[in-house]
């Protein structure tokens, strides 16, 4: 059993004033949420992943170079890695990042998590998604394993299990025990949703999932090519939408503004997280899905 938060939480004095309002009013009717949408040009992005697969013997995908950048991200910006717990708010020991998965076989989602995500190598994470893509396949990830016991349960105790498991944990810092209880365990949601079929993505809101946990949210559509200005001229460009959700109890606009452009900048510039701008130890940086 772990304790993934610190043991003290932030000092009300440690928190913009304003951000109080949110984290100390009820949860409805007001809506805490804010949600920045940007572009990013993806040319050295979609370069980086050709040269990445040259080199690897695991196949690297834009999803995966996302996860890293986001990783990299909050490492910049620590005041993102908290949750909020009741009326207060904890900082995260560690860098985690959860990522959703489609399982076509079910038709459902399956939640991947990466555990020190500031630190491990880009093509440890991909070895970790297409493990539990093969794992889900066969239906044997842990998240698919869970949803199969939670649903042997009738389903009006399930709807009082669940009830009860969000309110505790929303209430409470409690320990995480590594298996249902894990999605509490990061504090940023990773989707791309740039998959084979996909629209183009003008516009896109973020669900607020019931548990604290996620109080951010990453979100990439699929590249396109676009026309954009570079040098007062139009050229076409492959460009891919980015939209991220925060919390306005934990962050302000301004806070939300660096960690954006921060992550684009990664995104934007992929090869410089391989530069050895944070060296990785393999003792103490690890991957799991869920």
């Amino acid at each position: 059993m772990q304790w993934p938060l610190a043991s003290r939480p932030i000092r009300p004095a440690e928190i913009p004033f304003y951000n109080l309002h949110y984290l100390y009013a009820g949860r409805s009717p007001s809506d805490p949420t804010m949600v920045w949408g940007t572009d990013v040009d993806a040319e050295a992005l979609e370069d980086h992943v050709k040269r990445a697969n040259d080199g690897s013997s695991t196949v690297i995908s834009i999803a995966h170079v996302l996860l890293q950048a986001v990783g990299r991200a909050i490492s910049r910006h620590p005041q993102l890695n908290r949750r909020v717990v009741g009326h207060r708010i904890f900082a995260f020991r560690e860098i985690n990042i959860r990522m959703m998965t489609y399982d076509k076989r079910q038709g459902e989602v399956d939640v991947v998590l990466i555990k020190n995500a500031d630190r491990i190598e880009l093509e440890r994470i991909a070895q970790v998604m297409w493990k539990n893509q093969w794992k889900s396949l066969r239906g044997t990830s842990l998240d698919h394993l869970d949803k199969q016991t939670l649903r042997r349960w009738p389903n009006p105790f399930l709807c009082w299990a669940v009830k009860a498991y969000f309110w505790l944990d929303r209430n409470f810092r409690l320990p995480k025990t590594g298996k249902i209880d894990r999605i509490s365990s990061a504090p940023v949601l990773v989707n791309y949703l740039g998959f084979p079929g996909a629209p183009a993505m003008r516009a896109y809101k973020p669900s607020n999932h019931p548990d604290e946990s996620s109080h951010l949210s990453v979100t990439m559509g699929r590249i396109e090519l676009r026309p954009v200005v570079r040098d007062r001229e139009i050229v076409v460009r492959p460009t891919a939408p980015l939209f991220v959700r925060a919390d306005h109890r934990i962050a302000d606009a301004y806070l939300l503004a660096q960690f954006v452009n921060t992550l684009t900048g990664f995104l934007a510039a992929p090869a410089t997280m391989e530069s050895g701008e944070a060296s990785q130890d393999p003792k103490e940086t690890s991957a799991q899905a869920a």
